[in-house]
């Protein structure tokens, strides 16, 4: 027992410390799980699609909710995807996930656009266009979503054309996307399909009754006024 004592008398000085550390990473662990309890509540399992390449992928998706019903993940089940900004289709429902930060596009209120946040999701009902974007669900009409790279989503449906020669209709909740200026990817949703062209050295335009926009060089015709458009890292949220 005197052994032990002087030990401690003589080792007191590094022996606090490291208790101290013990105690702060005990701490640490048990209020991380507790945010992690907290922050995660429930995860349920939705059949879903993307297309890639010109195919369709089905898959199991498993979206990851917060105590708010927030979506805060997003996973495949029993296979591996790479997610990158191509929009996560419903099978049963016209709802879409969006795997990262868009920016919405106001073409009748000067080109004005905002920041959407990651995994905000599009709905349509009856005709209406609804986002969920964080916590806030509300109502939108006549804009765009735009990657802020090479990926334009479009809740009504447009006319797509490539050299200012019509080149196909696409439905409600389509998408383009133009690759470098060289390769252009699309997919209607109204027929379910896809297709991959080389558009090297085209411009690729998509119009409609309410805006003209410019898919090659990333801008949008408000009343005869080329707006550029913006990442949506560089713009206030849509719901600030």
């Amino acid at each position: 027992m005197e052994k032990l004592k002087k030990f401690f008398k003589e080792k007191y000085k590094i022996l606090i410390p490291i208790i101290v550390v013990l105690v702060l990473l005990i701490t640490m662990f048990y209020l991380y799980r507790e945010y992690r309890y907290d922050n995660y509540r429930n995860k349920k399992e939705v059949a879903v699609y993307q297309w890639f390449g010109g195919l369709r992928y089905d898959y199991t998706g498993i979206i990851t909710y917060n105590l708010d019903e927030v979506i805060v993940g997003v996973d495949a089940k029993d296979q591996k995807i790479e997610y990158d900004s191509t929009p996560i289709y419903y099978k049963e429902k016209d709802k879409v996930i969006f795997p990262e930060e868009m920016t919405l596009v106001y073409p009748l209120k000067d080109g004005s656009q905002y920041r959407v946040y990651k995994y905000s999701m599009y709905e349509s009902d009856v005709g209406l266009h609804f986002l969920t974007n964080e916590k806030v669900r509300d109502e939108y009409t006549n804009f765009f979503l735009f990657d802020g790279s090479n990926l334009y989503f479009f809740p009504d449906a447009v006319t797509l054309y490539v050299d200012g020669k019509e080149y196909k209709k696409l439905g409600a909740m389509s998408y383009v996307k133009v690759v470098g200026g060289y390769t252009m990817e699309y997919y209607d949703k109204e027929n379910d399909e896809s297709d991959v062209l080389e558009v090297e050295g085209k411009q690729v335009t998509v119009k409609n009754d309410y805006m003209e926009v410019n898919l090659t060089r990333h801008h949008v015709v408000s009343f005869g006024k080329k707006i550029t458009l913006f990442k949506p890292y560089n713009l206030n949220g849509l719901t600030d």
